[in-house]
């Protein structure tokens, strides 16, 4: 169990290239976006919700949960939602997850948090992959994170190594790290049952 407060962000902000350009986070999964099923699966293990967007922000207001755009102008990545969610977060930790991944597992929150006391970012990891869009991270790295994007940088894990992030095996729950990319990947993930 969490033991300290958790603040979800939901990383809806990127261009969703290999997605032909449509909005990744407003694609129906069994009828539902996308977002919409991160949404249930961490709504119950954490405090509050923002989604981090940078087009279609009316329809994702829907959902009636604060909805912010990256400060930083470009699309510059998952880091840029990041940096612009620790700035309007009022919790010290927060979990980012990315808006394509709807299979997060239930125990993801308790699993990442019991790691808290001795690190200040901790992401999962299936046993062959490393999933660092989805990220428990302390708002003390803020200003290290300004000036990695400042400097230009924009690579995720390069961040995360540089403040000695914590990855956390979850290779008995690889299903649970699905995220999908591609329409081939959209049909796939809406041919599965009960999830």
């Amino acid at each position: 169990m969490k033991s300290v407060p958790i603040t979800a962000i939901i990383l809806a902000g990127g261009q969703s290239l290999r997605m032909n350009g449509d909005d990744k986070g407003l694609l129906l999964l069994n009828g539902k976006p996308l977002y919409q099923h991160v949404i249930n699966h961490i709504k119950p293990q954490v405090d509050s919700i923002m989604i981090n967007c940078n087009r279609n922000t009316n329809q994702y207001r829907k959902a009636q949960y604060p909805v912010f755009s990256d400060d930083l102008t470009g699309y510059l990545g998952p880091l840029s939602g990041i940096y612009s969610g620790l700035l309007r977060s009022e919790t010290d930790w927060n979990l980012f997850v990315s808006c394509d991944t709807p299979f997060l597992p239930n125990d993801l929150i308790a699993r990442l948090a019991i790691h808290t006391s001795n690190s200040k970012a901790i992401y999962p990891c299936d046993g062959q992959y490393n999933h660092p869009t989805i990220l428990l991270i302390h708002k003390t790295v803020i200003q290290k994170l300004k000036l990695y994007l400042e400097q230009g940088n924009r690579k995720l894990m390069s961040f995360l190594e540089q403040i000695d992030a914590k990855s956390v095996d979850f290779n008995d729950q690889t299903f649970c790290f699905i995220n999908i990319n591609t329409p081939e990947e959209l049909k796939q993930a809406n041919q599965i049952k009960n999830y």
